[in-house]
């Protein structure tokens, strides 16, 4: 078997960061810098060349911005209280249920990211929300921060996301599967993975001793709203760039002449919703922002203090990610998938493991269109039906958020929650997010869960 260079670059870069990182004890940043090197390296004489494209365009990304934002967005809403009040009023309805919080992200992770296409979209947007709530209800930041980043990717493995579609749009596959056959058993494969998340949700409430509010704790709905109503208004925040971007409403705009799918496509979700949301709390919580230079000086200092190594470590991430595929790691694994010659179970957990690896340092999208046809092809070479080979992959491929080291959700989640070690979240987002999803489309794809046929 002739294994290419990309497919050596990326296990060797992997393995460095992990190695570094847990046996070494350095910290993340360090070993995603060093990493980059590692990956440039495999493109020879283009090393230099490929360092300096890589780092300029991670530096220039929407998700570096929107992770430097949303630390902005967490410290002011947090100087504000608007967290604080909403929270108040989300505990009145859910207060009372244990962890009800974390059951309430992992349905609304499902949801938005089936709207929005977009993990990183989904880890933000969501976690603005979800994250802080479950930390003022007593979940440990980490555990807020992994849940979230393990959640973002649920909207694929759900009709009729966009990986769905582009799956579709595959002649390979059209071929044998249509939207009417498939609709019905992704969506039962969709309930799998929504029902492993409350069981999860029920383990962490168990291990983490997670308590329902007491009755004094919690304010009536009414007695919220009238201590707290006005920081409703920081929803407006998502809502808008959600409402430009999907639905009725970013249609009608994209058939306007002067606007147009261009003017549509320039309202980013990642970036805009952080802005807004800040400077709706600028507003809302006014009274109870610094009055003097010495207190606005020590705000941005506490904004720095966890901006600094979650930025470094996204930067070094995605630059090593681009590295990687100027090297030809998808090209390479392509023809690593064609050429495999195993047994069935073995052929789609295979399929699986490859199919994680290139969608968390890619993203759901891109790994559909670049693995999607070929994972497919060798699912039904060894006996999966077609349909479910396209469910398989699609569960597969729904991890995108949930793989370290270099999956934008999980530093877009630790910075929200501000955990400033991102490297805490690795070992249960493996353990309790990507191999119990490996598993869940492998079982999909033997006939062992059942799914509804269309």
């Amino acid at each position: 078997m002739n294994i290419g260079i990309g497919v050596w670059a990326f296990v060797v870069y992997i393995t460095f960061i992990i190695t570094w990182n847990v046996a070494v004890k350095r910290h993340i940043a360090e070993a995603m810098a060093i990493g980059l090197l590692i990956a440039a390296a495999f493109n020879g004489t283009n090393m230099l060349s490929v360092l300096l494209t890589s780092f300029l365009g991670a530096i220039q990304s929407d998700v570096i911005l929107a992770i430097t934002l949303f630390l902005i967005m967490s410290t002011i809403m947090s100087k504000t209280g608007i967290f604080q009040r909403l929270v108040n009023i989300l505990n009145s309805i859910l207060g009372r249920v244990r962890g009800g919080p974390a059951y309430v992200a992992s349905c609304a992770s499902a949801l938005f990211g089936l709207a929005s296409g977009s993990g990183t979209g989904n880890a933000a947007t969501v976690g603005t929300i979800t994250v802080p709530w479950m930390i003022q209800t007593g979940w440990p930041k980490e555990v807020a921060a992994t849940m979230n980043s393990g959640n973002s990717g649920l909207g694929v493995c759900l009709p009729a996301s966009s990986s769905m579609l582009l799956m579709l749009g595959s002649a390979t596959i059209a071929e044998y599967v249509n939207a009417g056959n498939l609709y019905v058993p992704l969506l039962c494969a969709g309930m799998w993975s929504l029902l492993y998340r409350a069981f999860l949700v029920r383990y962490y409430v168990q291990k983490y001793n997670i308590p329902a509010l007491s009755a004094d704790q919690i304010d009536s709905l009414g007695t919220a709203l009238q201590k707290g109503g006005s920081s409703l208004f920081m929803l407006l925040g998502i809502a808008v760039p959600l409402t430009l971007n999907i639905g009725p409403m970013a249609n009608a705009l994209k058939g306007i002449e002067s606007f147009g799918k261009s003017g549509a496509g320039a309202i980013n979700i990642i970036i805009w919703v952080p802005v807004l949301i800040t400077f709706i709390c600028l507003i809302e919580g006014r009274k109870l922002l610094p009055k003097s230079f010495s207190e606005w000086k020590g705000l941005l200092l506490s904004v720095k203090k966890t901006c600094v190594p979650s930025g470094a470590s996204g930067v070094f991430a995605l630059a090593g990610s681009a590295a990687l595929t100027a090297a030809g790691f998808g090209d390479d694994l392509q023809v690593l998938l064609a050429s495999l010659n195993i047994p069935k179970f073995l052929m789609i957990i295979a399929v699986g493991i490859i199919v994680i690896l290139v969608a968390g340092p890619l993203s759901a999208t891109a790994t559909t269109v670049g693995l999607g046809p070929v994972a497919f092809a060798a699912m039904v070479g060894v006996g999966v039906d077609p349909v479910t080979a396209v469910v398989a992959f699609l569960i597969f491929v729904s991890t995108e958020g949930a793989s370290p080291p270099s999956s934008a959700p999980i530093f877009i989640s630790c910075g929200i929650a501000e955990v400033g070690d991102v490297s805490v979240t690795f070992k249960p987002l493996i353990f309790h997010y990507v191999i119990p999803t490996l598993l869940i489309a492998s079982l999909i794809a033997m006939g062992i869960l059942p799914l509804i046929n269309g």
